[in-house]
């Protein structure tokens, strides 16, 4: 059992900072109209450095690499559903579906640690 540091703290609200950080900078270069990008499309490198550092402090091991193997498998599912219902994969929609289900994998597991931690402390 490992004591609470601030670095904790620190590593429990980055998803907020970077969320907003990501925010401001979409809206100061006006990357929404140009690229048509949202503040999550930014935030996923960041919340998979985030799992990184979150998952090597609360426990010995990364969990990073079978993050990156549950991703691959995901955009093979992507792959899969799209030639399925669609009848064709179209890239660009492909990559934006990917894209944005690899924020909500990476954010729902960024919680899970989150929690993992706290009850560890306990």
């Amino acid at each position: 059992m490992s004591t609470f540091s601030p670095i904790y703290l620190f590593w429990y609200i980055f998803p907020v900072i970077v969320l907003f950080a990501s925010k401001l900078c979409i809206s100061v270069f006006s990357l929404n109209k140009r690229f048509r990008l949202k503040a999550t499309d930014i935030a996923v490198p960041f919340l998979l450095f985030g799992i990184h550092q979150l998952s090597t402090l609360s426990s010995q091991f990364s969990i990073f690499p079978y993050f990156l193997i549950t991703l691959l498998l995901l955009g093979i599912a992507l792959a899969i559903f799209q030639a399925y219902f669609f009848e064709e994969i179209v890239y660009r929609r492909f990559f934006k579906m990917y894209w944005r289900s690899v924020f909500l994998f990476a954010l729902v597991l960024y919680i899970i640690l989150i929690i993992f931690s706290i009850v560890q402390f306990f």
